[in-house]
């Protein structure tokens, strides 16, 4: 008499057999071959390759990375991120607004913040936040230099805002 097959979509929610006995049918023979000597078909224990490691169990994993499987900081404090950020944010909004104002407060607000933390990642580098102090040091320099140009042109007469004042 042979083994069954297996039904459809059965084995998918078998319970895990810590003895490495994965088979769900259990062989009718001495376990010294196939189930079913005359047909010469193998039984329904594992496929090659599974189940194959020492112990008849599942083959070794490697082990989770440290820290739980989360990327770590190269060092440095959530203070140099925050710096960093800071530094991108008004540098940003700095170059955006001094097309409307010409105030350089944020250009410098973002100079500042950005050089802290450029000099905080000289003692422990950060090398994930490199691109927002690029971007928060150059759209300051940027920001600073139109800001300045502005007053310059509108200290020499260039610029004329009583023009601009009396269009109604």
């Amino acid at each position: 008499m042979t083994t069954p097959p297996p039904p459809p979509g059965g084995g998918g929610n078998q319970p895990y057999d810590p003895t490495g006995n994965n088979n769900p049918y259990p062989s009718s023979g001495s376990g010294d071959g196939p189930s079913n000597p005359t047909s010469g078909a193998p039984s329904y224990g594992s496929a090659p390759g599974y189940g194959s490691a020492p112990g008849g169990g599942m083959p070794p994993q490697a082990p989770p990375p440290a820290g739980g499987g989360f990327p770590q900081q190269q060092g440095g404090s959530d203070s140099t991120k925050i710096l960093s950020l800071v530094s991108m944010g008004t540098g940003i909004a700095g170059l955006v607004l001094c097309f409307c104002w010409a105030l350089p407060i944020f250009p410098i607000a973002a100079l500042i913040t950005g050089f802290i933390a450029k000099n905080q990642t000289k003692t422990a580098p950060r090398p994930d936040l490199k691109t927002f102090l690029m971007v928060g040091l150059i759209t300051g320099a940027i920001g600073l230099v139109i800001a300045i140009l502005y007053w310059i042109l509108l200290a020499s007469g260039v610029i004329n805002l009583d023009t601009y004042s009396n269009m109604s």
